[in-house]
């Protein structure tokens, strides 16, 4: 097996536990030969490992199973495991400005993580093995119910009728949500044509309901300029730097990820499987924002205790995506799931705000209605269909002008949210203005998303 080169350098101290390495350029430019080799085939790359510096003189050999550079050779990525030790794992990925990676000791319960700073050097500091692979203890939806409030579980209880989405029979190998959108996330679900006969009936082994796993996904993150995709050759096509991949598995398990593994060639996060679409949809949310480095959204009890994962707001019916958002399903169409900064009474990570975070990755898509725009209306009818907006973030709006004859008259519309269930994050405020501006009505119910 061919060695790579070891990065050299003086271990200065950098922080608790930390050590620097040396430059992200020359940690960049070590990858080289990797990149040539699995340029030349699978083969080639498995007799390749490198060296990495541990601090203090230390090192540590990995084997390399992939390695690529992108196409203007500024962006790699690489994924591996430590030579001769079975329970581990390895990766790293980055720019020589701004480099991120990993390496992992299972059975150990460590791991190195290696951080650009702001200087342009590195540092590697001895973690424990959850501050990379933390195994995301969410409850499951069994325990969740058993913690709902005698009301609550019967309103759980009652909701026999769930929304289902519009699956008219296309083929889930090749959904997409953005085409041409730059950045991409994979949802990998050919496990489940390799082990399960799909049919069509709403199972949780139906392609009905990878559909909906799809749909809420995309939902959830219909604000970005990210294209969720089951095509695999769509998301080859993207550039390593603008891609993710979500994994699932046809058995039953508690769902992880690995934090910040968007814009790597590594399954990023572990689903596996829930009743129903729409639950597999929102554990897949919540994995893939730890994708993009999101940690959990917990309460402050009043006992000063804290919960790591929020109940969020029974009141208004809110949840946070990174909290315990089963608590959700007990609440039906009213429930709201939202990315969180951190916002609401009692949280307890009020200093992250989930969609800036995520715009470190993929960029906000941009308003699609500027101005005033006249409703479309046929006859005395204003149909849903003819008349949408898509509101991207906390202080976007959208206005739709109408006009009253001179003969006055009565006017009733509804503005609701579409795509109720898993990953719509609307709550509607509706506000009528007249001609002057001056408000004549308001409408924003409580735990109703709909005005």
């Amino acid at each position: 097996m061919g060695r790579l080169p070891t990065l050299l350098a003086a271990a200065a101290a950098s922080g608790a536990g930390a050590a620097r390495i040396g430059s992200g350029a020359d940690l960049f430019a070590q990858f080289a030969p990797a990149f040539a080799a699995a340029k030349r085939g699978a083969g080639a790359l498995e007799e390749t490992s490198m060296v990495l510096p541990t601090g203090a003189g230390g090192v540590v050999e990995v084997d390399l199973s992939d390695a690529e550079v992108d196409a203007e050779g500024v962006y790699m990525a690489a994924n591996g495991r430590v030579h001769g030790v079975a329970a581990s794992d390895f990766m790293m990925k980055g720019t020589a400005e701004d480099m991120y990676g990993w390496v992992t000791y299972e059975d150990e319960g460590r791991a190195l993580e290696y951080r650009s700073l702001d200087d342009g050097a590195v540092d590697v500091r001895e973690v424990a093995l959850e501050e990379v692979k933390p195994g995301c203890g969410v409850q499951t939806e069994e325990e969740a119910v058993a913690n709902l409030t005698e009301a609550d579980r019967r309103a759980y209880e009652a909701l026999a009728e769930r929304h289902e989405g519009t699956y008219n029979g296309q083929d889930i190998r090749y959904l997409q949500s953005l085409p041409g959108a730059k950045a991409v996330l994979m949802l990998d679900i050919d496990v489940f044509f390799r082990n399960k006969a799909l049919n069509d009936d709403v199972t949780r082994y139906s392609k009905r309901h990878f559909y909906e796993n799809w749909q809420t996904v995309a939902a959830g993150f219909s604000m970005f300029e990210l294209n969720v995709v089951t095509d695999w050759e769509v998301y080859r096509r993207a550039s390593i730097r603008d891609r993710g991949l979500a994994c699932f598995f046809d058995e039953d398990g508690r769902s992880a990820a690995w934090p910040n593994s968007f814009g790597s060639n590594r399954c990023g996060s572990f689903n596996y499987r829930q009743e129903t679409g729409y639950d597999l949809g929102r554990t897949t949310l919540h994995e893939v924002g730890h994708q993009f480095g999101l940690e959990h959204h917990g309460d402050v009890l009043s006992s000063g205790h804290w919960r790591e994962y929020s109940n969020g707001l029974p009141e208004f019916k809110y949840v946070p995506i990174m909290g315990n958002f089963w608590v959700g399903k007990g609440w039906g169409g009213d429930a709201l799931y939202q990315w969180s900064k951190g916002e609401y009474a009692g949280a307890s990570n009020t200093g992250q705000d989930d969609l800036r975070l995520i715009q470190r990755y993929v960029a906000r898509r941009q308003d699609d209605i500027r101005g005033n725009v006249p409703l479309k209306i046929a006859g005395t009818a204003v149909r849903a269909a003819e008349n949408r907006g898509k509101i991207a973030d906390s202080q976007d709006s959208d206005a739709f002008t109408f006009a009253v004859g001179s003969g006055g008259g009565r006017v009733d519309l509804d503005v609701d949210r579409t795509e109720y269930v898993g990953g719509a994050m609307l709550d509607v405020e509706a506000t009528l203005l007249n001609a002057e501006g001056k408000v004549v009505a308001r409408s924003n119910p409580t735990a109703r998303r709909s005005a």
